[in-house]
């Protein structure tokens, strides 16, 4: 069984992960699993029937959401390159085809070589990961959070940090929250808040009250970090992110 297949089987069995979409002046929206899985495979189906293949690369410049981690995984199931660039940005030449803000899926005029290899993200720096590498972040000696725990992510998801918060979340059944503002945080009480090294001193900013579990850093954390978590008392966990 492969990473994704192994992946989705977890989750009839209680690991049942949601996004949480908090929007100005409108109710939250929340996509629990089998919402995001099937429209993971409406995405693998729109991408079939635009004749990409794998190895292909596929830009998504859509906010982080629903839409976008249903974009991500209907990737994964056709075995096209996902790469996250900013919301709204062009698309880069290199790319087969450009899912923008609206979610709207255009091709390129030229047809730029596949990738050959197990490929699966690329970020604009350079960075490759690949299903594996993804499967690796929750298969380390770092525990995962509970099923069910609310988790809000510093990291844009179009960095690597930021993907791998989504695909933890996922991979743990938790709930990870997306905009939502200082009010709603302190409302939410988030138990799980993830931040790139050294960004801890920001997240008190945007989080001045400690959650109620971990703070996870995607990578080795700083001195500062480390500072910061015992004077909050955050207990600190660091996930190795795939090199």
């Amino acid at each position: 069984m492969n990473p994704l297949d192994r992946f989705h089987a977890s989750w009839p069995r209680g690991v049942a992960p949601s996004i949480v979409e908090h929007f100005a002046d409108a109710a939250d929206h929340v996509a629990p699993a089998m919402t995001l899985w099937s429209g993971a495979e409406r995405v693998g189906s729109m991408l079939a029937a635009a004749r990409l293949e794998r190895g292909d690369r596929l830009s998504c410049a859509l906010a982080p959401g629903a839409r976008w981690a249903q974009t991500l995984l209907g990737a994964l199931m056709r075995g096209v390159v996902f790469c996250p660039v900013v919301p709204g940005a062009a698309p880069s030449p290199d790319t087969r085809a450009h899912v923008d803000a609206l979610g709207a899926l255009t091709l390129s005029s030229n047809h730029p070589r596949a990738l050959d290899g197990p490929a699966a993200v690329i970020f604009s720096d350079g960075r490759l990961w690949s299903l594996d590498a993804l499967d690796s972040l929750a298969s380390g000696d770092v525990p995962l959070p509970r099923s069910g725990a609310r988790m809000c992510s510093e990291a844009p998801w179009w960095e690597p940090t930021g993907v791998a918060t989504l695909w933890l979340a996922l991979t743990a059944g938790a709930e990870l929250h997306v905009g939502a503002t200082g009010d709603e945080l302190h409302r939410l009480g988030p138990d799980v808040l993830t931040a790139r090294p050294g960004r801890l001193t920001q997240v008190l900013e945007w989080a001045p009250i400690a959650p109620k579990g971990v703070a996870v850093i995607g990578g080795a954390p700083t001195l500062d970090d480390e500072r910061v978590a015992a004077q909050r008392g955050w207990p600190l966990l660091s996930f190795a992110l795939p090199g």
